[in-house]
């Protein structure tokens, strides 16, 4: 681990060595490809393998959300969102064992699928986006894991202009007893 500075607020970082940057955007990658393709797998598989690419708060909500799905009597539709990924990593733990991924998402599509057919019945554009997840590395598997979403970075966050307005956090404000940032 090295210390960088230069980030937006313009404090000094962790980063890691090359090799393990590569190896994060590689898991990463792996990660977002098998979300991609679980859609076609029974939820038992979802729900068994989540835990290969994922972890803590991501793993959670995603096992929630292939628990709380029901059969239907209509029919099933399901979602895939696709792009093209250029990744960034950044703001490595002291320790190494967690780090930012900030995915500069190009050409965003959203195809809607007949889930029992698997045919497409829709496409949309949703245009760029730059989406932040937590990546945190477990030795059991030598793997690192989506740990958690952070947010969606507005349009244009990296030019001087915005940057003004955006303050870069190291650690999430408090949350309010009624949900609300304090």
């Amino acid at each position: 681990m090295r210390r960088v500075g230069g980030s937006l607020a313009s404090q000094a970082e962790w980063m890691a060595p090359d090799d393990v940057v590569n190896q994060v955007i590689t898991h990463y990658l792996e990660a977002i490809n098998w979300l991609h393709e679980s859609t076609w797998l029974p939820r038992v598989k979802q729900f068994t393998l989540a835990p290969v690419y994922l972890t803590g708060k991501h793993l959670k909500r995603h096992q929630h959300l292939i628990a709380s799905y029901r059969p239907s009597d209509g029919p099933e539709i399901a979602g895939v969102l696709r792009a093209d990924h250029q990744v960034e990593v950044r703001r490595f733990s002291p320790g190494g064992e967690t780090c930012l991924v900030i995915d500069h998402q190009r050409q965003r599509r959203m195809a809607t699928y007949d889930a029992r057919t698997k045919t497409r019945v829709h496409t949309q554009d949703l245009g760029d986006g730059v989406i932040v997840y937590r990546m945190a590395y477990e030795a059991r598997g030598n793997r690192w894991k989506i740990d958690a979403f952070i947010q969606e970075l507005p349009l244009g966050w990296e030019t001087a202009e915005l940057r003004q307005h955006i303050q870069e956090l190291v650690t999430t404000p408090p949350v309010s007893v009624d949900g609300r940032c304090n």
